[in-house]
């Protein structure tokens, strides 16, 4: 269902899921504005970044030592995801705190992340692409994914909901909520594009709507329609509905904006 989020300035610019909130469920989607980054990664970005000039990694850190602060923990209690648009979905635990911030990351695409591990804040990162956190509520299980084009046609969420279960949870006493991304106003797709998410899924075709000339995909519809298919029931399922793009740059870093020369917001959860 789509919901108004609730919006946050302090100790950094965040919203969060009004259902998760009510369950007290500690978690954060980022805004643009908090951190340390300069130039075209003001201010708090979490990437250094593929642009000619990179993001220091220095700032990236504090960044996230920002962002740990919200949960009174550090930068050394998060496990970061290593994007690569896969569909690899990583139970994590103990031995994990720190992956991707002080510690190693991951030596290959983890685009999802879940856990059963207390004060284990699980990180995904998007700009544009739609960010997603899941809590089973009766087992305090929690999880996280990254879900651009690719793992939204592959049903990354999906395969988040597989890992709780394997853990213990169950799709009905799961919560999801769904960060911002580029909208179904906004993005302007090809043929390959609905041609992957048709052969994934027939009912995808839901998802999208021609505009005149063009073909334009709703990926936070497209999210919502495969969790309901995993078994997640529509009043357990919180989307913000906001659109980066239409954004402009106030609040969120935009890719279809900026391209390579921008930040990337962050999203957290933990139990």
């Amino acid at each position: 269902m789509k919901q108004k989020f609730n919006e946050h300035t302090a100790p950094f610019s965040y919203i969060t899921s009004p259902l998760l909130d009510d369950w007290g469920i500690p978690h954060a989607f980022t805004r643009r504005w908090g951190g340390v980054s300069e130039g075209v990664y003001s201010t708090f970005n979490f990437a250094t970044g593929n642009g000619e000039k990179p993001d220091r990694w220095y700032n990236v850190m504090m960044n996230h030592r920002i962002a740990a602060s919200l949960f009174c923990l550090t930068e050394k209690d998060i496990c970061r995801t290593y994007q690569t648009h896969s569909t690899e979905v990583r139970i994590v635990d103990e031995r994990h705190r720190g992956v991707g911030t002080v510690n190693a990351p991951f030596e290959q695409g983890v685009d999802g992340l879940v856990t059963g591990e207390r004060d284990l804040i699980l990180s995904v990162r998007g700009a544009d692409c739609v960010t997603i956190l899941f809590f089973d509520v009766v087992k305090k299980i929690c999880g996280a994914c990254h879900s651009g084009w690719r793992g939204t046609a592959d049903k990354i969420a999906a395969r988040v909901v597989e890992k709780m279960v394997y853990l213990g949870a169950d799709p009905k006493n799961i919560l999801v909520a769904i960060g911002p991304s580029v909208g179904g106003c906004c993005y302007t797709v090809g043929s390959e594009v609905e041609n992957a998410f048709l052969t994934s899924d027939g009912d995808f075709t839901l998802c999208f709507n021609r505009d005149g000339e063009h073909l334009k995909l709703d990926l936070q519809r497209a999210v919502e329609l495969t969790l309901l298919k995993a078994g997640v029931p529509e009043s357990n399922i919180s989307d913000c509905g906001e659109c980066t793009v239409c954004d402009g740059g106030k609040h969120y870093f935009s890719h279809r904006l900026c391209g390579v020369d921008r930040g990337t917001m962050a999203a957290f959860i933990r139990i």
